[in-house]
């Protein structure tokens, strides 16, 4: 997500390491990993865009729903969020507003009853869905994408197109759909495999979460990806854009960067080297390629990252934007509920990794400090999106969150524990969601000693009243 702020200092070292439920380190540890597989893929999406010559997009979706809960379900809940998107919904949106028209909601190809309300497209089952029963939804509708809209947006003759498609939401206990929040991520999604398709008036360039292969214009195509949160598209105008490519290891790094920008080939070479340290301390990411669009959007998605375009900004959005990839897309969680997990945990790697570019223990983590002093921070970093005031909240997310974590490892040992802690985290619940409870007893069990009252001066115990 955007970044408000950037700061200061440096890291921290370890007493005695020990992986949540299994073993320390110390003795020849066998570790928590995960198994490589994603928790609760139970949507398989196949989409289809066509885009007329006035930018007017209509959008096919189909997507099989599998009832992977413990209750039978009579209704399904998704986010469609770009309803939400206009001056009735959402204030900030009164001069850029998205335009959404409904054609048919269906269940298994026949009519279904439906709410939308906010984000919300509650859809009613004609007759209950059991555990382990299967469902095909599909909901066709017009988009208008804003002007210079947030993240779903139309700049000149380019479309970024995020959340931009009915998106599954989280079944626990209940269908819990929150309303759109534009300060931060208000929608929760699992995993999901993908098939796109595009059909465009004029030939584009394309960057998607998908592998997309070379870089070249198309007027249409063809895309899949498994596995992803959730799934990113643009489509660029070519006279606009500078391109290059670079390799990480496995992963193919393609840069678009606007044809007046100076900065091409420095993003380039920091992309590599930051995406390269990351696998390098944190661990290896599963994907083939990520795509680096320059176009000041400051955001993260599957495979995918908008980053800067000014040489001042450049090194702090890029390195945070990547670390996203690591904490936030392969370590997920709900960024309404608990946004400090991927926001504060990606802030902390950046400044780690600046730092030690830099050389010091400290310039890292400069922006977490300006964040911080920009406006009082709330005790808790794990409080949901809606009740943060918004400087409160980019204050305590960007700020007070790192901050915390380089306190514990200034005084535990440095930047070498630090990162060795992260790789820990990231093989224990790559592919899954995790929540402020998961984080505390994960840190509990990791380190000698008790360390609540560290966790419990900055994380709300998940029973305090």
């Amino acid at each position: 997500m955007k970044k408000k702020g950037w700061v200061a200092a440096g890291v921290i070292a370890l007493i005695s390491v020990a992986i949540l439920m299994i073993a320390f380190f110390s003795a020849q540890p066998e570790k928590r990993v995960s198994d490589g597989k994603p928790e609760g893929v139970n949507a398989n999406y196949d989409l289809n865009l066509e885009m007329d010559e006035d930018g007017l997009f209509t959008v096919s979706s189909v997507i099989e729903v599998t009832n992977d809960s413990e209750d039978a379900w009579e209704e399904i809940g998704f986010y469609l969020v770009p309803n939400a998107m206009n001056a009735v919904e959402t204030h900030s949106y009164r001069d850029r507003q998205a335009e959404v028209e409904l054609f048919d909601v269906l269940i298994g190809g026949e009519p279904a009853d439906f709410t939308l309300e906010n984000n919300e497209l509650m859809i009613q089952l004609p007759t209950e869905l059991e555990v382990g029963g299967a469902v095909e939804v599909t909901v066709d509708y017009s988009l208008k994408v804003p002007e210079d809209g947030m993240r779903l947006a139309q700049v000149d003759d380019n479309f970024y197109l995020a959340h931009w498609y009915p998106m599954l939401g989280v079944y626990d206990n209940g269908w819990d759909i929150e309303d759109y929040d534009p300060k931060g991520e208000s929608y929760d999604t699992g995993y999901g495999n993908f098939s796109v398709s595009y059909e465009l008036p004029e030939e584009y360039l394309v960057a998607s979460s998908a592998d997309d292969g070379a870089i070249e214009a198309a007027a249409s195509g063809e895309l899949a990806g498994d596995d992803l949160k959730d799934f990113y598209i643009a489509f660029m105008d070519p006279e606009e854009w500078q391109t290059g490519t670079a390799q990480a290891g496995d992963t193919d790094l393609r840069v678009f960067m606007p044809a007046d920008a100076d900065l091409l080939e420095e993003t380039i070479a920091l992309a590599e080297e930051t995406y390269s340290h990351f696998e390098k301390e944190i661990g290896d990411n599963p994907f083939d390629e990520l795509d680096i669009i320059a176009n000041d959007g400051y955001m993260e998605y599957p495979n995918v990252i908008e980053v800067a375009t000014e040489q001042e900004a450049m090194e702090p959005i890029l390195v945070h934007e990547i670390a996203h990839q690591w904490f936030y897309f392969l370590v997920t969680n709900d960024p309404f509920e608990d946004a400090w997990l991927d926001e504060s945990v990606a802030e902390f790697l950046t400044a780690l990794f600046i730092s030690e570019r830099n050389g010091d223990t400290d310039s890292g983590f400069w922006d977490a400090s300006l964040s911080q002093a920009s406006h009082p921070p709330e005790k808790y970093v794990n409080l949901p999106l809606d009740e943060f005031e918004e400087a409160a909240y980019y204050s305590t997310v960007y700020g007070k969150g790192p901050l915390m974590l380089k306190e514990f490892f200034d005084a535990n040992g440095g930047r070498e524990n630090a990162l060795e802690f992260l790789s820990d985290y990231y093989a224990a619940f790559q592919f899954k969601a995790v929540d402020s409870e998961d984080f505390r007893i994960f840190f509990e069990d990791y380190f000698d000693g008790d360390q609540s009252e560290f966790l419990d001066s900055w994380i709300e115990p998940a029973d305090a009243p």
